[in-house]
């Protein structure tokens, strides 16, 4: 069954099948909007959606995916999968960014039940599987409005927190230094892979792992924003101890009307952390993003990180911007 048939919204609304790339610039314009709306200026290209989409993994884009529709425009989308972590749990992701002005609890609760019931049989196939959702938040001590609220009136937890920074200026960037023995050196393109496998394995032991798959090794590298000569990776001899890969969005400045970097993909290996790697290639990173005409830099963490990465990224100068909650709830 398609998930299109399984929603039952109210006057004026449909959906329908998805139609590939034809709906991926409908798709970026309500993304970008959800996201802003929400705190999140991160701009999503059409680029950026053909490569994602083509690399999806555990959904089918034949039934999984429906279109939102209202009185014949697209405000919505709604696309299911699942995915199977490290814990032995699998997740059934729900995921349905919609147009800011459409945002409401009558359209928002059968989409949502629509994509629970699509996702049943894939849980039912799961020794343990819980439902996933994701949605902004004013913080763990505040009551939770908008789709948080509606989430926990459906049976759903905050179970992981994850916030937005951003250092407005690239001033006053500190000096740090790498421990003897570790450097720093230009990527060439056959250390690619090997980069990316090392940040993969860095995150083994988290909540959300899962073992890292060719799709995903794919869509990191076709990343149209992938910039390898703004990387800083720390090696000692053939190792990669410590990297972060900074990219620049240049749809997103010409859009938003500034100049922002990403400092994002950070990562240190298993037996060097403590060690000031992370602090000083990201320092290293705003440099570069600095010497590039970038005028601030931004950033995503999980603020329930065992290694204290929040706390990190705010000696060096990001300034939270917006929270989010990861919330889940056992499946039947």
């Amino acid at each position: 069954m398609h998930l299109a048939d399984r929603m039952q919204l109210g006057a004026d609304y449909s959906a329908r099948a998805y139609r590939g790339k034809a709906d991926h610039p409908a798709m970026a314009d309500v993304l970008a909007s959800y996201r802003e709306h929400h705190g999140d200026p991160e701009y999503p290209t059409v680029e950026q959606l053909d490569v994602g989409y083509a690399h999806l993994q555990d959904c089918d884009p034949a039934t999984d995916i429906a279109i939102l529709e209202h009185d014949g425009a697209v405000v919505g989308y709604s696309r299911v999968s699942w995915e199977d972590l490290g814990t032995g749990v699998r997740d059934c992701v729900v995921f349905a960014p919609t147009l800011p002005d459409h945002l409401s609890r009558p359209l928002f609760d059968p989409i949502v039940g629509a994509q629970e019931a699509h996702m049943r049989s894939w849980a039912d196939a799961a020794d343990v599987a819980r439902y996933r959702a994701y949605a902004s938040h004013p913080g763990q001590d505040e009551e939770p409005t908008g789709e948080a609220a509606w989430l926990e009136q459906l049976g759903y937890t905050p179970t992981e927190w994850e916030a937005s920074l951003v250092r407005p200026n690239l001033d006053d960037i500190p000096e740090r230094s790498l421990p003897e023995g570790v450097e720093v050196r230009p990527v060439t393109g056959d250390q690619i892979r090997p980069i990316l496998a090392a940040h993969f394995e860095a995150f083994r032991g988290e909540w959300d792992f899962h073992e890292p798959t060719e799709e995903d090794y794919a869509e990191a590298i076709e990343d149209p924003d992938r910039d390898e000569t703004l990387w800083k990776v720390a090696w000692a001899g053939d190792t990669v101890v410590g990297q972060v890969k900074p990219f620049i969005n240049r749809a997103e400045n010409d859009q938003r009307g500034y100049l922002r970097g990403y400092t994002e993909y950070i990562s240190t290996h298993h037996d060097w952390r403590n060690r000031g790697i992370a602090g000083t290639l990201l320092a290293m990173s705003l440099r570069e993003l600095r010497d590039r005409g970038m005028t601030e830099a931004a950033l995503g963490a999980d603020t329930n990180n065992a290694g204290g990465s929040f706390h990190l990224y705010q000696r060096l100068g990001f300034e939270l911007q917006s929270l989010g909650a990861v919330y889940t709830k056992p499946a039947p």
